[in-house]
């Protein structure tokens, strides 16, 4: 009796089936120096925008010295230009890294889902809806890419948000942490 070889083959990495959240991250730890970017881009990008307004208190405060000190406006100028680019440069890595990631998945989640749905017998794909295997196999395995762009994306970088203004008023003044204190602990009591 003659072997027939597969007329042909998956290869699907292997991956945690045990959860939900356990499949999510068997497929997503593989991919970590991609999220290393992302979080470097997220976490550079939240403190670059950070010190613009500060810069912008040193040109305010070089203009109302009397005398006003113009020529300290130059260099503070070319400073916030030099961040802004720098910022952009992170933010892209951020955005790029996210959306990796996202198409990533979503190819990944496509392969098991066909290797799955050929795995199946007739009677499995006589019984089942053919407009239900399709939503699968469109929308749903959709879903998991946007979790992650622009999902993971926006949360990263709002919380980035939220954190540097804690992390460097104080090293202004001490009342500085009031208003970002107070803010974040509304903002997490309104949304839980």
């Amino acid at each position: 009796m003659a072997v027939h070889s597969a007329e042909f083959t998956i290869d699907l990495p292997k991956t945690d089936r045990r959860s939900p959240l356990r499949w999510i991250f068997s497929h997503t730890v593989r991919q970590w120096p991609i999220w290393l970017v992302a979080f470097i881009g997220a976490f550079g990008n939240a403190a670059l925008a950070a010190v613009t307004p500060i810069l912008t208190g040193q040109a305010v405060t070089a203009v109302l010295e009397n005398p006003p000190l113009i020529e300290k406006l130059l260099p503070i100028a070319l400073t916030i230009a030099i961040t802004q680019i720098v910022r952009s440069g992170l933010q892209f890595s951020r955005n790029f890294g996210f959306e990796v990631i996202a198409q990533r998945m979503e190819r990944d989640a496509r392969k098991e889902l066909y290797a799955n749905l050929l795995g199946k017998s007739m009677t499995f794909h006589a019984l089942q809806p053919v407009g239900d295997t399709m939503a699968r196999a469109t929308n749903d395995v959709r879903e998991v890419n946007l979790m992650f762009s622009p999902g993971f994306n926006m949360v990263i970088g709002s919380l980035n948000f939220l954190i540097m203004p804690l992390i460097l008023a104080p090293s202004y003044h001490p009342a500085l942490i009031l208003t970002p204190a107070i803010f974040t602990i509304i903002y997490f009591l309104v949304i839980c």
